[in-house]
């Protein structure tokens, strides 16, 4: 049987570090660049999806943390072992919408429903919600009552909200950690291992990959807005 626990105060690090690992292990599916792992500089964007998880799960219950929600699924066969996760913002000034960061289902866990179960939890305390996702997540959200928006840079957004308009989240900036010695320590065993010819066809083939996705992203919100019946 699974069980949905709701952190809204503090995440007591054991789970912190679950949920970190679990995010980090599917670095291509959340990144935004879906990164796989067979790029040189994977590892670095493992290290900032980790910085990225832990200042978010840190900041929850406290102030000016922006008052973030965790959703985590645990099976009762390892009640102590993370098998699900959601990550979400409320809006600033908003009693009930929100914003999804982040979400996610081991491996070995999926096809129960789970992530389902997560989203519908959510939306049960926020029933405005949104999200950006790739293309093939798309008819997932929408048997959850979520709409096609508009596009978003690689992904699509997404709403419930049947008004939306400017709305305020928390997000967390990421930039300053181009200097932590941590990502400057993987750059330089990047280009020990594999060369600077190597990164620098990695980075263009990534840079490629980033168009592709965008132009796939916007190509597949036109075409879904002009045919859409309310279009």
């Amino acid at each position: 049987m699974i069980k949905i626990e709701l952190y809204r105060d503090v995440v007591p690090e054991p789970l912190a570090q679950q949920i970190i690992r679990m995010a980090v292990l599917y670095t291509t599916e959340l990144g935004t660049d879906a990164c796989p792992p067979d790029h040189p500089l994977y590892v670095i964007s493992q290290i900032y999806l980790g910085f990225e998880f832990h200042a978010y799960l840190s900041a929850i219950g406290h102030p000016g943390g922006g008052n973030g929600e965790l959703l985590v699924a645990f099976d009762d066969e390892h009640p102590d072992t993370a098998i699900g996760f959601l990550l979400y913002m409320p809006i600033t000034d908003s009693v009930d919408s929100c914003g999804v960061n982040y979400g996610a289902v081991r491996e070995a866990s999926r096809g129960r429903g789970i992530f389902t179960a997560l989203m519908r939890e959510m939306l049960s305390r926020y029933p405005l919600a949104s999200l950006s996702c790739f293309v093939e997540s798309v008819p997932l959200y929408e048997r959850l009552g979520f709409r096609v928006e508009v596009a978003r840079s690689t992904q699509v957004q997404m709403t419930t909200d049947p008004n939306p308009g400017d709305q305020t989240m928390t997000v967390i900036d990421l930039s300053r950690l181009q200097g932590h010695p941590v990502v400057i320590q993987a750059h330089e065993d990047a280009l020990a291992k594999h060369g600077h010819a190597a990164i620098a066809k990695a980075n263009n083939e990534a840079s490629e990959r980033v168009d592709s996705l965008f132009r796939k992203a916007e190509t597949f919100v036109k075409d879904r807005l002009l045919n859409s019946p309310t279009a």
